[in-house]
């Protein structure tokens, strides 16, 4: 019953506590998440082991796996959404009814969403690059590579808030992506220093473990960059014939065991979700029984 009341998500956490809470909740369900996911883990795995053998053997045809990568790592969070709907209806994580299911209503949301946020992006990036053609044309060259700097920073202040509304959205019926984000962008801007930290602390974690566990992808990476940097340069191409079959099992491997460390970002990423919905919710109630 303690556990349950620490892991509530209708409570308002500090930065420390959403990331200690969303960790502790993912870790300790382990199990039953694996048993949700492991299917859509391997799929995700064997999307990761197309691009990365194509990168290295053929990197002129990488471009062809990232659609596909888009849908299934929108599949596979859907999996991480199913278990947080789960549990924010029940206080708890439950065992699968069978080794595979899918939540279609989530996962139709996390799609949703998934191409709103591609959409917004698209857009930046035009801007952006309409603002780097215009800088470099009228601008001396530090004044245009500050003002190119600075539309990156206005970007990532702008795009921060999109994680508690993406959030919000996948777990809330109900409501269209386009009202969410009007109604709650406003105080996902309020509390961007708390949604950044968390963000930042939660990237630092999972960068490191991403690093720890692919070193052997980076170094056939920058052994097959080489090799085909030496090709174009008119020298014989100098690696081995299995290289396709050694960079997909390698990447399978990577992808199977990294897949799992995307899908633990959404944990702590729920808390903040649940402690900015908390405040807000106590803040309307003060101003009301101040009046």
């Amino acid at each position: 019953m303690e556990k349950e009341q620490e892991d509530i998500l209708q409570k308002d956490r500090s930065v420390r506590a959403c990331i200690s809470s969303g960790y502790r909740l993912y870790t300790s369900n382990f199990k039953r998440i694996f048993r949700y996911s492991w299917v859509a883990a391997i799929v995700y795995a064997v999307i990761t082991s197309i691009g990365g053998t194509l990168m290295i053997t053929h990197p002129e045809l990488t471009f062809v796996s990232l659609p596909l990568f888009i849908i299934i790592e929108a599949l596979f969070l859907s999996y991480g959404f199913a278990v947080l709907k789960q549990h924010q209806e029940t206080g708890s994580i439950g065992w699968a009814p069978r080794w595979f299911s899918i939540n279609t209503h989530i996962f139709v949301r996390t799609i949703i969403a998934w191409l709103w946020t591609l959409v917004i992006c698209i857009i930046s990036g035009c801007i952006l690059a309409a603002v780097g053609i215009a800088a470099a044309k009228y601008l001396s060259g530090y004044t245009a590579i500050a003002c190119f700097v600075l539309f990156n920073v206005l970007i990532f202040v702008f795009f921060l808030p999109l994680l508690y509304t993406n959030m919000r959205y996948v777990l809330t019926d109900g409501i269209s992506y386009l009202q969410n984000l009007h109604e709650r962008y406003g105080i996902g801007m309020r509390r961007w220093g708390f949604i950044f930290l968390i963000l930042f602390i939660t990237a630092l974690i999972g960068s490191i473990c991403a690093v720890i566990t692919s070193f052997p992808a980076i170094i056939l990476s920058i052994a097959g960059n080489e090799a085909n940097m030496g090709y174009l340069t008119g020298d014989p191409y100098n690696m081995p014939s299995y290289i396709g079959w050694l960079a997909a099992a390698v990447f399978l491997i990577i992808g199977f065991i990294q897949a799992y460390i995307v899908l633990s970002f959404l944990f702590p990423l729920y808390y903040m979700y649940g402690a900015i919905d908390t405040h807000e919710k106590e803040k309307k109630n003060f101003n009301k029984s101040a009046i």
